[in-house]
């Protein structure tokens, strides 16, 4: 168990970094990027007549260009700091989303376009926001953390909405416009003025801790490092597969596209409270035990979404429970990767956590499409889905205690 911290200076001294950081990870791949991409989906298929699946398959080279590139944005991070990479990346972010819009008919051209975004925009993935608010957080780091990703949550609650009524007014193609628009007036100015990580030596200064830390190679080769991604790759999965097929699920039962959209709000409603609770939560308790609470929960969404007949509580209900999920599992990557293999090699081996979490997001998408264009339905991959949830929730009781990191003098 970790101590609890005894003040809140930390937050008095980075307010403004964690301020910039959850702009940025709102506005980032994981962020609008993510929970906008299933509103989407059925006018481009109108449009096109392209399958689900494949259409849902385009966030999978975002994901795929996760795992390739995710240890080595980690080292690029460790090397050159947090700030020029999250800044080129969103600014690049900006105009790549917006060319989405491009779009033709052939399919090709839907997926190259995805492809240039998921690599000029890597930097905006969780690895950069995060990197910078570790170097002003030591005691409160789970809250610094949970509040940075909290900036999903924000996304969530409001960005399909967004999406949805600038698709209704104006078409999926300026919709896509609009949002690239708001990133790079809104979320770009916000994160070059507030978003910057402390020099190496005030770090040190503050927290002799934050230079100690596995080698990279120690950690790779330890059960914890394998234990705790192959249980985030299960729950990512679940977590990506629900939230990007939620609204698609909603329609096909009968819901307009702005009242599934509004239950995909309050998914993101459900994500701020996780990030937050999970973040207080972990600065006081055994983390796994946490993680392992709140990332089962979702395993009730998917046996009450394979229903036949969806009322309003059962949909709040899978809302509720998923969202919580998914507002604690990018905080769980943080801080146990930080606890259990140490600040030194930090952005490498998050990246390497987060090869993981892509896997199971950038599939997830594209399987739950599948499955529903062969099947009908998505009434098996959703039980499917709840057995994996049980397995990686439990999983993360493995885990054992923290390491204590020491100098190697």
């Amino acid at each position: 168990m970790s101590s609890v911290p005894s003040t809140y200076g930390e937050f008095r001294a980075g307010w403004r970094v964690l301020f910039g950081a959850i702009i940025g990870v709102a506005a980032g791949l994981t962020g609008i990027v993510f929970y906008t991409h299933g509103v989407f989906v059925v006018p481009i298929t109108q449009e096109f007549g392209w399958s689900r699946g494949a259409t849902q398959f385009a966030f999978s080279f975002v994901m795929i260009s996760a795992a390739l590139t995710g240890p080595f944005i980690g080292t690029l991070t460790d090397k050159y700091g947090a700030r020029k990479l999250a800044l080129i990346s969103l600014f690049a972010l900006s105009f790549s989303f917006a060319a989405l819009s491009l779009s033709t008919d052939q399919i090709w051209t839907y997926y190259t376009l995805w492809i240039v975004m998921a690599v000029v925009a890597a930097g905006t993935f969780p690895v950069t926001w995060t990197r910078g608010v570790i170097t002003w957080f030591d005691g409160n780091r789970g809250l610094a953390l949970g509040m940075t990703m909290m900036g999903t949550g924000l996304v969530a609650a409001g960005g399909p909405l967004y999406a949805a009524w600038l698709i209704e007014l104006f078409g999926w193609r300026v919709a896509y416009q609009a949002i690239g628009a708001t990133l790079l007036v809104v979320a770009f100015p916000v994160a070059y003025f507030f978003f910057r990580e402390r020099g190496a030596a005030e770090v040190a200064q503050h927290s002799p801790s934050a230079n100690l830390g596995m080698e990279p190679k120690e950690a790779f080769f330890s059960y914890r490092f394998w234990v705790m991604g192959i249980a985030l790759l299960f729950i990512c999965y679940g977590v990506g597969g629900l939230i990007s097929n939620l609204v698609p699920m909603l329609m096909d039962k009968g819901f307009q596209a702005t009242e599934a959209a509004s239950y995909a709000g309050l998914v993101g409603t459900m994500v701020i409270v996780g990030r937050l609770v999970v973040g207080y939560l972990i600065d006081r308790v055994w983390a796994p035990k946490i993680a392992c609470i709140f990332l089962i929960l979702p395993t009730v969404s998917c046996i009450l979404l394979a229903q036949d007949q969806l009322t309003p509580l059962m949909i709040t209900i899978s809302a509720l429970a998923v969202g919580l999920a998914a507002g604690a599992e990018l905080d769980i990557i943080a801080y146990m990767t930080s606890r259990y293999f140490g600040m030194k090699h930090y952005g490498k081996l998050y990246g390497g956590q987060f090869v993981f979490f892509a896997i199971g997001s950038g599939a997830a998408p594209a399987v739950f499409g599948s499955a529903y264009d062969m099947t009908g339905s998505y009434e098996f991959i959703l039980y499917s889905t709840a057995i994996l949830f049980v397995l990686g929730a439990l999983m993360m009781l493995l885990m054992g205690p923290y390491p204590v990191f020491r100098d190697a003098e």
